[in-house]
């Protein structure tokens, strides 16, 4: 019986490992190595500015930009688009509240599952949307910043997000809960003596 009662135990735990493991993934396309205080900002009130990339998932679930916002009314919509560089064509695109955004901080713009993505080059575009996007000075290899279609020197601080089971994840809890459960084994030990 306890054999019977460890096994269920060893397999709900590893279910809850695996429900844990699928995580929001990201990738900067920036340096991040850079301080904060070495980025500078982009006014993207009066102009519209595009970052080209290449995706390095199969998948694409959302960006994440750091901005602040500049629209005084908090019901105003931002809108951000995701193209496809080979064809121009928009695969995707998300809105939110003015009002939604930290400002300083890192925003989550999601959108529908884009497939196939991994090697693609892809262009996300902030049309004068009243967001202050922060850049680096540097231009990162596989990636283009235009600011009214015209090349900018820089790389916006953006990651790209990808919802998936990640193996990392999955294996660092398991390894946690081992790790606790041992230290619980020689606690035991030791206080039995």
């Amino acid at each position: 019986m306890k054999k019977i009662k460890k096994m269920a135990a060893v397999i709900i735990l590893i279910l809850i490992a695996f429900i844990y493991g699928h995580i929001h993934k990201t990738h900067a396309i920036y340096d991040r190595t850079v301080e904060n205080d070495q980025y500078i900002m982009l006014d993207g009130s009066q102009s519209q500015i595009t970052q080209e990339f290449i995706c390095e998932e199969d998948s694409l679930d959302g960006i994440q930009v750091k901005c602040q916002n500049l629209q005084e009314d908090p019901e105003a919509e931002i809108r951000v688009y995701l193209q496809d560089c080979e064809n121009g064509g928009i695969v995707a695109k998300s809105v939110k509240k003015a009002g939604e955004i930290k400002t300083g901080k890192f925003n989550e713009f999601s959108f529908d599952t884009v497939s196939r993505c991994r090697g693609k080059a892809y262009k996300v575009v902030f049309e004068k949307d009243f967001l202050a996007l922060y850049a680096e000075k540097t231009s990162e290899e596989g990636t283009n910043l235009k600011i009214n279609s015209e090349e900018s020197e820089g790389t916006l601080i953006l990651k790209t997000v990808t919802y998936r089971f990640d193996i990392e994840t999955f294996c660092v809890f398991l390894l946690l809960v081992l790790y606790i459960c041992v230290f619980f084994q020689f606690l035991n030990w030791l206080f039995s003596r």
